[in-house]
């Protein structure tokens, strides 16, 4: 079956909808120090990125941000970088005015709180910004980290793309399930419009007890009794948020807003279908509709 250019079959990577789990790597160097940049993604309402990096490479914190608000729109991002200096031993300096201004805040900590103790070369080598390698006086970090940043970033939109194909092609599945049961609904409803009218002139001929049937009254009654029997209405809304949602999936992008907002309004039509209709095999065919959409409605929280 194909709608609005979808099948069941469709290939995965032409649903091209991200998820917003995902995990990327890289590896190089950066000023003499070998580099590794974990980059997780997990769900989350806005983007919510968070950076770790050396204290030493602070500075590059809003850089790094920028490239991932570039790449992504929405979900909780954890950027880890971690530094494993190669630096030989002259390699190393000794920034002695970071040392001088951690011994003064430490001396200003002890007298403040009568503190016992000395303070030694071991306490104060405990900060990162005492010691630094000679390739860092001068050298930008940022030029050999973004790259590396970028190809993290890389691997994890291309397992973010992959999953959100797979997400999509189930939605899509799941999509042609509940047209099916829609059009099953839809077929009973008719059905049962005829046999209500019938049974509704049965029953007002026996209150009456053979007695003069106001006709006009009864059609008028009929007529109430097959709109409120009657789903058309709602089947013809679904049937457009189902187009609609197909649509969206086929045009991709950040459209996990828009898709959880349309689950709610096809939850809407269905639970109006199920009240309508006062049917047992249609009850059974809304409770099936309603554990799909369900379903989709789990599926599209991880969408971008």
């Amino acid at each position: 079956m194909i709608c609005n250019g979808l099948s069941v079959g469709t290939t995965l990577i032409s649903l091209m909808i991200k998820s917003m789990t995902g995990f990327g790597k890289a590896q190089g160097e950066v000023l003499g120090s070998t580099v590794t940049v974990e980059i997780k993604s997990v769900n989350g309402r806005y983007l919510e990125p968070s950076v770790r990096l050396p204290k030493e490479w602070a500075h590059i914190e809003q850089g790094i941000r920028e490239v991932i608000r570039d790449r992504i729109s929405r979900g909780s991002v954890n950027v880890f970088v971690r530094r494993e200096s190669t630096l030989a031993t002259d390699d190393v300096v000794v920034n002695i005015p970071a040392a001088e201004a951690y011994v003064a805040a430490l001396q200003s900590i002890q007298n403040e709180l009568n503190l016992p103790g000395t303070i030694g070369i071991e306490m104060v080598a405990r900060y990162d910004a005492v010691f630094r390698g000679v390739a860092d006086a001068d050298a930008d970090a940022s030029k050999e980290l973004l790259p590396l940043i970028t190809e993290a970033v890389d691997g994890l939109d291309v397992m973010r793309t992959n999953e959100g194909a797979v997400l999509a092609n189930d939605m899509v599945e799941r999509l042609e399930s509940i047209t099916t049961m829609l059009t099953r609904a839809e077929n009973l409803s008719a059905q049962r419009i005829p046999l209500e009218r019938e049974r509704l002139r049965e029953k007002v001929r026996q209150l009456m007890n053979d007695e003069a049937v106001d006709e006009q009254r009864l059609q008028l009654e009929i007529v109430l009794l097959s709109e409120k029997l009657d789903v058309s209405e709602e089947s013809v809304r679904l049937r457009s948020h189902i187009k609609h949602y197909r649509a969206d999936l086929e045009k991709g992008g950040a459209v996990g807003r828009r898709l959880n907002f349309l689950v709610q309004e096809m939850n809407r039509e269905v639970n109006t279908i199920g009240s309508k209709a006062a049917d047992a095999d249609i009850a059974l065919l809304v409770v099936g509709m309603k554990e799909e959409l369900e379903r989709i409605r789990e599926q599209v929280q991880n969408i971008e």
